[in-house]
């Protein structure tokens, strides 16, 4: 019986190197490869949905980046002395946002 599990456990432990690593499958990342662009290159559509959700924006910076589900284009902001991360789908679909 000794035998037979151990035989086993070596199985898996060899098998489990056999099988590539791929980040994407244990997690939602960013790929963290986005290009800078100026306000000149963002779809209109995301121009306007980030206007009237942060009118009192300043500094703001634009990335485009590449997601699993596409183009997301993502604004890096200020309001007031507290700096904010904002997504958009190319349509101008808000994503969400986080504080930095």
């Amino acid at each position: 019986m000794k035998k037979v599990f151990l035989a086993a456990l070596l199985l898996v432990g060899v098998a489990s190197y056999a099988v590539p690593f791929t980040p994407a499958l244990l997690m939602y990342k960013s790929s963290g490869d986005g290009k800078h662009i100026p306000a000149s290159q963002v779809p209109p559509a995301v121009l306007e949905s980030f206007n009237e959700r942060y009118p009192n924006a300043t500094n703001v910076k634009w990335e485009r980046e590449r997601e699993d589900n596409g183009v997301q284009y993502k604004a890096d902001f200020m309001i007031g002395n507290k700096r904010f991360e904002a997504r958009f789908a190319k349509n101008g679909t808000f994503l969400g946002q986080k504080r930095k």
